[in-house]
């Protein structure tokens, strides 16, 4: 195993072990406060778990969280992170909320080397490298078998959008949908064929919410366009958003942006 690989696959476990370690202290507090003010909280404190393991481990990289950036040394790897994906979620005491990370050598997600999400009630955890493949819990995992858009398990999010519209012919194109409210998770579970696809067409997903997870779907085996171009990279950047379509095959993918149209 690269030596790099190797150094990730500890540095992006140490990170995510910890923020898991945090969150499970604090969710007594729920409850005792308001909702907004909570979900305030389990992100700050989530974000620096991350913060204190890139200093101890003196690591030379620039993170870029949701919750902010900070550059350690020469800066020369890029972390990208979600603390929390799923805040909502796990703010209420729904399933699923992980912590989402991934390593690249540069500023492009097609510079990415390991990724890592993490799911913060069980532990159990999605990885990849180029030596590794894709794994969940250490085992390897792969994308599902072809199937139609039709007969496939499609996980869509639509919240907040105020024109559903453009995936009107989706939804009811489609006849088993799911909607888990955390995006890194959600293509994880196409990476190891428990979905077919993931489409989020709201044009508002953030790279931070889905570089691990694509990263992972990738070395399983799946596909993926952003803003309507297959496999298209994207700047690992706070404000870098898009629309995104994620499945476990080309013809599946093709599919999903012909009924987007």
């Amino acid at each position: 195993m690269d030596s790099i690989s190797l150094s990730w696959h500890e540095i992006l476990h140490e990170a995510a072990n910890s923020v898991r370690e945090r969150i499970r202290r604090l969710l007594p507090e729920r409850g005792t406060m308001s909702f907004l003010a909570f979900k305030d909280l389990l992100d700050r404190h989530a974000h620096e778990a991350i913060l204190d393991t890139l200093r101890r481990r003196a690591v030379s990289a620039r993170l870029v969280s949701e919750e902010g950036e900070e550059t350690f040394g020469e800066g020369e790897f890029t972390v990208t992170a979600d603390p929390v994906d799923g805040t909502t979620n796990l703010a209420r005491g729904l399933p699923p909320s992980v912590v989402s990370l991934s390593a690249a050598r540069g500023m492009h997600q097609s510079e990415v080397v390991a990724g890592l999400v993490l799911d913060l009630g069980s532990g159990s955890f999605y990885w990849a490298d180029p030596v590794r493949g894709a794994t969940r819990d250490g085992l390897p995992i792969r994308v599902a078998p072809p199937v139609s858009y039709r007969e496939g398990l499609i996980s869509m999010d639509i919240s907040k959008m105020k024109d559903i519209s453009p995936v009107v012919s989706l939804i009811t194109g489609a006849r088993h949908i799911r909607s888990a409210g955390c995006a890194a998770s959600s293509l994880c579970r196409v990476a190891e064929g428990l979905l077919d696809a993931h489409v989020d067409g709201r044009g508002s997903i953030r790279a931070t919410d889905v570089s691990a997870g694509l990263y992972i779907l990738g070395r399983a085996g799946g596909v993926w366009a952003v803003n309507g171009i297959p496999f298209g990279d994207f700047s690992l950047l706070r404000d870098t958003r898009f629309r995104l379509a994620a499945a476990s095959r080309h013809d599946l993918l093709e599919e999903i942006a012909r009924r987007s149209r």
